[in-house]
């Protein structure tokens, strides 16, 4: 049961850094995914699209947008098969644009179970 952690700086314009945590590396889908945005992306970008993907086994994207006020979470093989669980969160309506954020997707048996935007949880949408 070995564990598997990952960190990739600045993957893409906008992120300063995303984190894979993965407790059982024969359990790839029960783990936490973490996005770091860098001051002022949410501003300038939008979408911002965060992933980790080691084909055919897992993805998960993450996309943060701000003009629709949500965040999309999808989870799954990277083999050309639908999501094994997507699920929508809405952003909080006073957002702090200059500042850093942190998201964290939390997800468990290949399903989305969480996200939290700098500590607090987010609702999902309806």
């Amino acid at each position: 049961m070995t564990e598997i952690k990952s960190r990739d700086n600045n993957p893409v314009p906008g992120i300063d850094h995303s984190e894979i945590h993965i407790p059982d590396e024969n359990n790839l889908g029960t783990g936490t995914y973490i996005t770091v945005l860098e001051p002022n992306a949410m501003a300038k970008i939008n979408p911002i699209i965060s992933s980790i993907i080691n084909e055919p086994v897992f993805q998960l994207i993450v996309s943060i947008n701000l003009a629709l006020e949500s965040v999309t979470a999808m989870i799954g093989k990277a083999d050309n098969t639908p999501p094994a669980s997507r699920k929508v969160f809405k952003l909080p309506k006073e957002i702090d644009l200059p500042e850093t954020h942190r998201f964290d997707v939390g997800f468990g048996e290949w399903k989305i179970e969480s996200l939290r935007m700098d500590g607090e949880n987010l609702f999902e949408e309806e």
